[in-house]
Order: structure tokens, then sequence, then C-alpha cells
């Protein structure tokens, strides 16, 4: 009898899920969730496996093997010319976008005194969180401490109206990803799931 799979943590919801070689095919490669996941902890965040088994709540043998199929999967995709689809079971996620107004949104702007994260499943609101955006009223530049507030909100992309390379780079690095958009209403806030 086969053992339970241990159900896995994913802080990560790829947005670009399908990759097609101008030459090449034949059958296509999946890549899972999980495996794409521990591609982003280990080869692009840089963590140790031990901590990158942890965050996505499995045994370090187990993140192994998921990281050494995903490694596996994207070079035979490589080498061979192959298409590569990656399979996304996250179906919520969060936006982040920074305000004036925590009620009713409007512009948006790095430097507004309101971080507000959306949580969201399609056109459905899960919960709204408002958080005191720590560059406001500062001298802190965006870059230096809004991608790790984002992060530990578990933050999928940031809706902005601008942002520094500084701040892109430090984002991305932790797997979120910008979307610009100059202001937000309280009714465009269900339709989000259209831009992501």
């Amino acid at each position: 009898m086969p053992r339970t799979k241990t159900k896995r943590e994913f802080s990560f919801k790829p947005r670009f899920k399908h990759f097609l070689p101008k030459e090449g095919g034949g059958e296509a490669i999946r890549l899972l969730h999980e495996e794409i996941e521990a591609l982003r902890l280990m080869d692009y965040q840089g963590l140790y496996q031990e901590d990158a088994a942890q965050s996505m709540g499995v045994s370090r043998p187990t993140f192994s093997r998921i990281v050494r199929n995903a490694r596996m999967k994207v070079a035979t995709a490589l080498i061979n010319g192959k298409e590569l689809i990656i399979e996304d079971e996250r179906k919520d996620f969060r936006v982040a976008f920074i305000c004036g107004d925590s009620e009713n949104f409007g512009t948006l702007s790095l430097d507004a005194p309101f971080i507000v994260v959306a949580h969201l499943e399609g056109e459905k609101i899960l919960g709204i969180k408002t958080v005191a955006n720590p560059v406001h009223d500062s001298s802190i530049r965006p870059g230096s401490i809004l991608p790790k507030v984002l992060y530990e909100e578990n933050v999928n992309y940031l809706l902005t109206d601008k942002a520094g390379e500084g701040l892109k780079n430090s984002l991305l690095n932790r797997g979120i990803f910008l979307i610009k958009k100059e202001a937000l209403t309280k009714e465009e806030l269900t339709k989000l799931y259209l831009l992501v």
C-alpha cells in the first residue's frame, strides 16, 4: 500500500506556465508545482536543502528527490527542444498594493501609508489585510524593506505605479512579480485574477 503524500507548502504562484521552443517538439514535459517551487527555493533563492525542505514542509531526502526530478525535466526540455508546461496547484494568490485609502484604495504609490494585501481565489476575496507601510514618511528606500514585508505576507504580486530596478530585482528574488497599475478601485479588486 503506497504512503500518503505529505501536503506540500507552496509560497510561489508561477506566472509563466508554458514554454515552447521555436524548433523541436514532441511530447511536452510537465513540471509539477512542487518541482518549480523546489527550483525556486534552491536555485533561484539560493537556500540550502534543509531550509528549502522546511519551507515546503517536506523532509530533506524528499526535497532532494523533488529538486533532482525538476532539474532533470528542465535539462531534458532544454537539450531536446521540448515544450515545458508548469502545473499550478495553487488556486489562490495574494496581491499587494500601496495606497493612501485602505478602504477605497485609489492612487497607488510606494510611499503611501497603507500596504493592502488581498487574498484572492479567482473572483472571490478570501480576506483583506492592511499593514502600515514602513516606507511612508521615512527615508527608507522601498527596495531595502518592502520585499521582506511582502514576502512575510506571502504576496505573489505587487501592483504599483512605478518601481526602480533595485526593488524589481529584490521582489523577483523572492518570487514576487510586479504588475504596473496606477490606481485601483474596490470594484476592480475582484477582477485582479484577470491580470495575473
